[in-house]
């Protein structure tokens, strides 16, 4: 299917329609619009159960800070390391001038290759907002930022 992942759940029975037959629209809109929201509202609704439950039946030793100290420590070292990582990403620390002139040029392939995509509105504060692709599939084949997004569309 070619429009992007984002903005699937936003589209109408008759949007569907465009691209695949009349029940197959319906099956989309019930997917998207009811089923996995209602999906992702139960997964929250009982993992809060179940940690409802945990406090409910710990000991005071295993609800005390001491226990909570290990969990914190690892929990802020895995966010360090995330930190660290986008921002030496955003600083381009980890390519070097050879190894980014493979990766534009491949980039440039793949979006040459890529179909063409329906257009989008795309508003002037977009700011940070992505345009995800996926192939027949699923899998999502490519990511482009929303400004970027609007130069292909132009």
């Amino acid at each position: 299917m070619p429009f992007p992942i984002i903005d699937v759940s936003k589209q109408s029975v008759a949007q569907f329609e465009a691209q695949c037959s009349r029940v197959r629209a319906w099956q989309y809109v019930a997917w998207y619009r009811v089923m996995r929201p209602l999906l992702v509202i139960g997964i929250w609704f009982l993992a809060a159960r179940y940690i409802r439950w945990c406090l409910a039946n710990a000991t005071p030793t295993e609800v005390s800070l001491e226990a909570f100290v290990p969990i914190v420590i690892g929990i802020a070292a895995v966010s360090a390391t995330l930190i660290v990582w986008t921002l030496a990403r955003q600083l381009d620390l980890f390519h070097t001038g050879r190894v980014r002139r493979m990766h534009d040029g491949a980039r440039a392939a793949d979006d040459a290759a890529a179909p063409p995509q329906r257009e989008l509105p795309v508003a002037a504060d977009a700011g940070r907002c992505l345009v995800a692709y996926h192939d027949d599939d699923g899998m999502i084949s490519h990511v482009v930022s929303m400004p970027d997004y609007a130069r292909q569309a132009a």
